[in-house]
């Protein structure tokens, strides 16, 4: 009695078609990147692109919001490795999977991105969703080009019929210049020092500089330049410094609702972006930089800088930090408000005038309020992993049903404070302009308001709290130069309608990208 016929082995031909109709059959995608020494592994929608030459390389797309950490991991690391698995009739033998490992790079050309649209269509509702609105600007669409590919149905394997592999050359695979090496380094640097958020003490800077110049009638601009980069290093030092306590207390890798580049920190260690040694070493760069700025302007005729830049370092220090770990005991917005507002707002103006006038004292109060606002805002996706490691920031100890009505009293606060110093004769009418930023308050409450329970939906409000303090900060010192000068002349009105325009753009912005959230968040649950 004869045997069963040998199994013949798989022809390329076969193994091309046998690959070709998988790519086109499969919905959802576990999608492998590299996060450090470890590997994060999610689940996406791919949509495969099959050239007309059967022999040719096939190629898979992924899409993402542009804002996705992952993102960031895939251009910094391509290495990627898929996964794809489907079972058509609910069978074990017949449910298959493909393994896929090659190069991702996020995709430019225009070409390219609407057939990386068209492809992500069929599996996303997502893409479809955004497409339908006109919004798939907001999308990050990844090319996956393939080294290997391994189709294998599992009730075949178990018959003794071998799997259909493809390989392919990938030229991509070539050493990438220098030049995209180090976008891809400096992207990542813009995350650790958390670039938006930057803003706070670059506003503080440029209010303290129109109160000196409202007071003299003249800017030092080669020192107000240095003092921007100081403030700024100030910042940044603190930011990184934030984020190694928060690694070493678990609030940040406890933290299950970040918002990236508002809330959660930067997360660059949690994702594999940088090590606890790169960033003690850039805390200490900016550290030094900033410094050794403060150390050329005492020798300059300013020593009184020293007290300043001493004062926001110590406070930035210990914002998280032992021994007082201000954030811990609900004093951390309080702190930041003053070292951040009130003293680089003073500070600025006495490097200009060698003392501090009481308009940059009085200036610095509504800033000082508006920044208290930014954190606090932040604090409400951080609260669950705060509460967990014990750091008590304001809105831990309120709870957020309370903090949502402090918000708009704290908002309020800044617009009342900057009313009361002019009605006061402290800063002059023209500096009403600084209430520009209510409007995005305003919003902003009403997202608290309606979401505050809801981490992901709170987002557009952290959005509009960000930009309605830099509005509001710009706008007061347009005001205080408007009020150096005595008139409206060519160039402040220029600087004004570019303000405004600015402020829509934000606004706009804010608003889609709110908009899209949504849509998606129906899409997802309607699919």
């Amino acid at each position: 009695m004869s045997g069963p016929a040998p199994i013949a082995p798989t022809t390329l031909d076969e193994s091309r078609r046998r690959i070709h109709d998988a790519l086109l059959a499969a919905r959802r995608v576990a999608v492998g990147t590299h996060a450090g020494e470890e590997v994060r592994v999610r689940m996406m929608h791919p949509g495969a692109w099959l050239p007309d030459d059967a022999s040719a390389q096939p190629l898979v797309y992924l899409a993402s919001m542009k804002s996705d950490p992952k993102i960031r991991e895939i251009t910094s690391r391509p290495e990627i490795a898929l996964l794809l698995h489907e079972s058509p009739t609910g069978e074990e033998s017949t449910s298959w999977e493909m393994e896929i490992t090659g190069r991702a790079e996020v995709v430019r050309d225009p070409a390219e991105r609407e057939r990386a649209k068209r492809a992500t269509m069929r599996t996303s509702s997502i893409v479809q969703y955004l497409d339908s609105v006109g919004q798939t600007d907001l999308l990050a669409f990844v090319r996956v080009t393939p080294r290997f590919m391994k189709h294998r149905v599992f009730g075949e394997i178990v018959a003794g019929r071998p799997p259909s592999i493809l390989e392919f050359t990938d030229a991509s695979a070539d050493r990438p210049p220098d030049s995209l090496l180090l976008r891809r380094r400096l992207g990542i640097w813009k995350e650790t020092v958390r670039w938006a958020s930057l803003t706070a003490s670059a506003a503080s800077v440029v209010v303290g500089v129109a109160a000196a110049f409202a007071v003299s009638g003249g800017i030092r601009w080669g020192w107000a330049v240095l003092t921007l980069i100081a403030a700024v290093s100030l910042q940044a030092c603190t930011n990184i410094k934030n984020d190694l306590d928060d690694q070493l207390s678990g609030a940040d890798d406890l933290n299950r609702t970040p918002i990236l580049g508002l809330t959660g920190g930067s997360r660059v260690m949690q994702r594999g972006l940088a090590t606890r040694a790169e960033l003690l070493s850039a805390t200490l760069g900016f550290g030094l930089l900033s410094a050794a700025i403060g150390l050329y302007f005492a020798l300059a005729g300013r020593p009184g800088v020293l007290a300043f830049g001493l004062a926001g370092l110590f406070i930035g220090w210990v914002y998280t930090g032992p021994p007082f770990r201000l954030a811990s005991r609900g004093l951390g917005e309080v702190a930041v408000a003053l070292a951040f507002g009130v003293g680089i707002v003073c500070g600025t103006a006495y490097v200009q005038l060698g003392r501090v006038p009481m308009m940059a004292a009085a200036a610095s109060i509504p800033v000082s309020i508006l920044v208290a606002l930014v954190l606090f805002i932040n604090g409400f996706q951080d609260a669950a992993s705060d509460s967990q490691v014990a750091k008590r920031t304001a809105v831990v100890r309120l709870g957020l049903r309370r903090a949502r009505r402090i918000y708009p009293v704290i908002a309020g606060a800044a617009g009342l404070a900057l009313v009361g110093l002019v009605v006061a004769g402290r800063l002059p009418p023209a500096a009403l302009a600084g209430l520009a930023g209510l409007p995005l308050f305003v919003q902003a409450s009403r997202v608290v308001s309606e979401s505050f329970e809801r981490p992901m939906e709170l987002a557009p409000a952290n959005a509009y709290t960000v930009v309605g303090h830099l509005a509001s900060c710009l706008a007061l010192a347009f005001g205080l130069a408007w009020a150096g000068i005595g008139e409206l002349n060519a160039v402040l009105v220029t600087a004004g309608l570019a303000g405004l325009g600015l402020l829509l753009y934000y606004n706009r912005s804010i608003g889609r990208l709110a908009k899209a959230f949504y849509g998606v968040r129906d899409a997802v649950a309607g699919s």
